[in-house]
């Protein structure tokens, strides 16, 4: 079954992409499920595989909005106590942490989901499952980078000045890679100085600080950057549309962190939001997920890591304990105080 979304869906889809009002939920139809969703390769992903499976399990149609975390959790402060502005949110762990303390997405009932048992355990959380893995290191040009990075430190290098990206800390991205070099220089969740003293010495080498993973793609498609930091599924998509980009862990560790979805609270569509999550957990939608060029990792028992997963990232749930985690409470407390202080100073 092939996905087509409507006018009326394109027009929803395009408004909240450009960080827009949601229009009054009163305007779409009664089998209609509105989800949040992020840019880039997941917006891609979830339209081809998630949605036709959606619509095929319960003849509903679904409006899928692309949008930051934290704009989702911006959209749902702003309307609590009213209609929320969609039904499922789709989070990473700071976010998803701060929705739970704000009251923002509700307690998810395993018995209206099927495939929630299924799930490894460490991805069984009380307001929503963990549908992925983010794994993050460097991604390069080969045609301009000729000794493949190793390290962080490499993005400093001299021959790389006007030529690194980064994004900004409104994306985990950009947020998790000034953790791991604060981790590095001895800074804690608690204490960012020294990894804003290290990130202040690479502004020589930027030539761009992203707001998304899907801009942030963009630079290395258009040539603009030829190393910078970058999510795993995310480059391995851009190359397989023939972009000449390479994925590498760093050899510090590899940060990582769980990216969930949630009902809402007080949804208006919560039988459809709990089929759409369950849909995105289900054996058959991750196995399709994690075949190139998407290489989602996957969270369900059901499906065993393979292709480009079990190569670059790990080979089993096991392997992914070994990744480099963080305190994601202890980073919210400070999060709207770093990342005004990024914004005065990182400035590319």
């Amino acid at each position: 079954m092939t996905f087509e979304m409507s006018r009326r869906a394109f027009l929803a889809t395009a408004t909240a992409a450009a960080g827009l009002a949601f229009a009054p939920r009163g305007a779409f139809a009664a089998d209609e499920l509105v989800a949040a969703t992020f840019g880039g390769t997941w917006a891609n992903v979830q339209k081809q595989i998630l949605a036709p499976y959606f619509v095929k399990r319960t003849g509903a149609s679904v409006v899928q909005s692309p949008m930051l975390a934290t704009e989702q959790i911006a959209k749902l402060t702003a309307a609590k106590g009213n209609q929320p502005p969609f039904d499922v949110a789709m989070l990473d762990e700071g976010p998803a942490l701060e929705a739970i303390d704000a009251g923002l997405i509700a307690k998810y009932d395993p018995a209206k989901s099927p495939n929630f048992a299924a799930l490894n355990p460490k991805f069984q959380g009380a307001y929503g499952p963990a549908i992925t893995m983010q794994a993050i290191g460097i991604a390069y040009n080969p045609k301009t980078v000729k000794t493949p990075p190793t390290s962080w430190d490499d993005l400093w290098k001299p021959e790389y000045k006007g030529r690194v990206g980064i994004t900004s800390l409104a994306s985990t991205l950009g947020l998790a890679f000034l953790l791991d070099i604060n981790r590095l220089a001895g800074g804690t969740e608690a204490n960012m100085e020294p990894g804003f003293k290290k990130l202040k010495t690479l502004l020589p080498n930027l030539a761009a600080v992203s707001a998304n993973f899907g801009a942030h793609g963009a630079l290395f498609q258009q040539g603009e950057i030829d190393i910078g930091v970058q999510n795993f599924n995310f480059a391995e998509e851009l190359k397989a549309k023939g972009v000449p980009i390479e994925f590498v862990r760093v050899d510090t560790g590899t940060p990582a962190w769980k990216t969930t979805m949630h009902i809402v609270a007080g949804a208006l569509k919560p039988e459809l939001a709990y089929a759409y999550v369950d849909s995105q957990i289900s054996p058959d939608v991750q196995s399709e997920m994690q075949k190139s060029p998407w290489n989602v990792i996957p969270t369900s028992s059901k499906v065993p890591y393979a292709g480009l997963v079990a190569e670059k990232i790990a080979k089993t749930p096991a392997d992914l304990d070994k990744m480099v985690f963080f305190d994601w409470a202890k980073v919210n407390q400070n999060r709207a105080a770093w990342t005004q202080q990024f914004n005065r100073d990182i400035r590319v």
